[in-house]
């Protein structure tokens, strides 16, 4: 009989081994795989086994039924008429030689017959000890059929020894140890089929361990090359909202140096147009030449007593706008510290809305409505990302009310929060009045490259870049809360304490 135990393979979890648990999580994928391997490998092998399991079965059951052919051949060949006797001799000579065949085979093993060389412990008790002693019983009761073979045509009787030595061998003693052989067998044999099944369900479960992991490694390995592709895109557009960043430091410093001549200039020429304009009126109250008046009222020179000062107002009102957007742009393209510093919010809410002073003027004006708490107190934070988040967030609210026909309104609010629930933190929420958000859309919002605008209207890098500032760098907080056609507020948390 062919044991389970004679397979060398290891089973990768022993049954009622308590070592089992504390392996399976620490096994690699490579040990899973190679199990998965085992599997196909072996399944041949174990099939064969079942095959030489069967065969012990059915040889040792043939072995029942050969020694009862063999009495009933002896008996024919004695009674048999002489003509008879010589094919009766030759058919019990092929039974006794396969009967030899096959004892020889279930000890010794047969690869022709599909015969293991192997024999259990209570197999072997069967065949060469008491109470049975197979081995003996079929060799003598083989012998006594050849030597009744070799009986002449007279010696074949029904009182001859050899007759009845098969007769009784084969009532009573032999027919019992065949017996218990083959009960023994087939015990043996459901033992180790139920072995191979719990032996192969380990093994298949093993391969569908490893086929699950497997996959698992592909997906995370495939999430894995798309987070990298993802931050080499944000690497690259990083890269370039540097280098325009470095130009526009560059282009505001450029701007800057004659932009102070014009408004000191501008400053100047102010006061000496009020000294002019102090002079005509004078020049009023004292009669004037007759070619002087006509002149003067050729040049409209009341008009321009009351334009010129306007004119020059404005100029100094344009140039000191251009001035503010500069000083800004530089505070945006400035390269913040790495320790954060304290910071006015309202001042960097302001500073955003003069760079974004064209957009909210652009189409129908949006009124812009500021409830700033007058207690709130600076907070520490990296100033020129704070500022980049609002921009994105203002810009996000001056988009979505151009594509309404609505008259527009962005309200900014500041809240200083204290509770006992969670550190002190600055609330700044910007709310529009525009077309709102989808909940779906809101659920991607915040994913690099995510963007609902036409494409060359916007990377989808705005929010996710304040997410990051927001979440990561300055550990706040930034969400949305919208529904469809009723606008949207983007809520910002920044903690108060470092």
């Amino acid at each position: 009989m062919f044991a389970l135990s004679q397979l060398k393979i290891p089973l990768l979890y022993p049954l009622h081994d308590p070592r089992a648990d504390m392996l399976k999580p620490r096994l690699s994928l490579l040990v899973n795989l190679a199990v998965a391997s085992i599997y196909h490998a072996y399944s041949g092998e174990l099939e064969q086994m079942r095959e030489t399991n069967a065969a012990v079965i059915n040889i040792s059951g043939r072995q029942r039924m050969l020694s009862q052919k063999v009495a009933l051949y002896s008996m024919r060949l004695v009674v048999a008429p002489p003509e008879l006797q010589e094919e009766l001799r030759q058919q019990l000579s092929e039974i006794l030689d396969l009967m030899a065949k096959s004892h020889q085979g279930l000890l010794h093993g047969d690869t022709h017959l599909k015969l293991a060389c192997s024999q259990s412990a209570e197999i072997s008790k069967i065949y060469y000890q008491s109470p049975y002693q197979l081995d003996q019983q079929v060799c003598d009761y083989i012998e006594a059929g050849r030597m009744l073979l070799a009986c002449s045509t007279s010696e074949l009787t029904t009182e001859n020894v050899y007759l009845q030595r098969i007769l009784n061998a084969a009532s009573e003693p032999l027919l019992s140890a065949l017996d218990a052989a083959v009960s023994q067998y087939q015990k043996e044999k459901e033992n180790a089929d139920f072995a191979i099944d719990i032996y192969q369900a380990q093994l298949y479960q093993s391969s569908l361990d490893a086929q699950a992991i497997a996959e698992e490694r592909a997906q995370e390995l495939k999430r894995t090359v798309k987070k990298l592709k993802s931050t080499q895109k944000q690497l690259v557009q990083s890269e370039k909202l540097s280098t325009l960043g470095y130009l526009s430091a560059g282009l505001a410093h450029e701007i800057n140096n004659p932009l102070n001549f014009i408004y000191g200039n501008i400053a100047h020429a102010k006061e000496h147009v009020e000294d002019l304009m102090a002079f005509l009126d004078v020049l009023k109250t004292i009669e004037l030449d007759p070619k002087i008046t006509a002149v003067s009222e050729t040049l409209e020179l009341d008009y321009l007593r009351q334009d010129l000062p306007q004119v020059m107002e404005s100029m100094l009102h344009g140039s000191e706008r251009i001035r503010d957007l500069v000083i800004d742009l530089q505070k945006l393209a400035r390269q913040d510290p790495d320790k954060k510093v304290f910071s006015d919010l309202h001042a960097t809410l302001d500073s955003s809305l003069v760079i974004l002073q064209h957009r909210l003027h652009e189409q129908q004006p949006i009124q812009v409505i500021k409830r700033y708490d007058a207690a709130l107190q600076k907070i520490p934070c990296h100033t020129s990302q704070i500022n980049q988040v609002f921009l994105n967030i203002l810009n996000n609210a001056i988009d979505a009310i151009h594509k309404t026909e609505r008259t527009g309104q962005i309200t900014i609010s500041t809240q200083l929060i204290a509770s006992q629930s969670r550190p002190a933190f600055v609330r700044v929420t910007v709310g529009d009045n525009g077309m709102g958000i989808t909940q779906e859309t809101m659920q991607h919002m915040f994913e690099p490259f995510f963007t609902t605008k036409m494409p060359g209207d916007g990377t989808g890098l705005g929010l996710s870049i304040s997410r990051q500032i927001i979440v990561d760098s300055h550990q706040g907080d930034l969400r949305c809360l919208s529904q469809p056609n009723e606008g949207a507020h983007i809520i910002v948390d920044l903690p108060v304490n470092v």
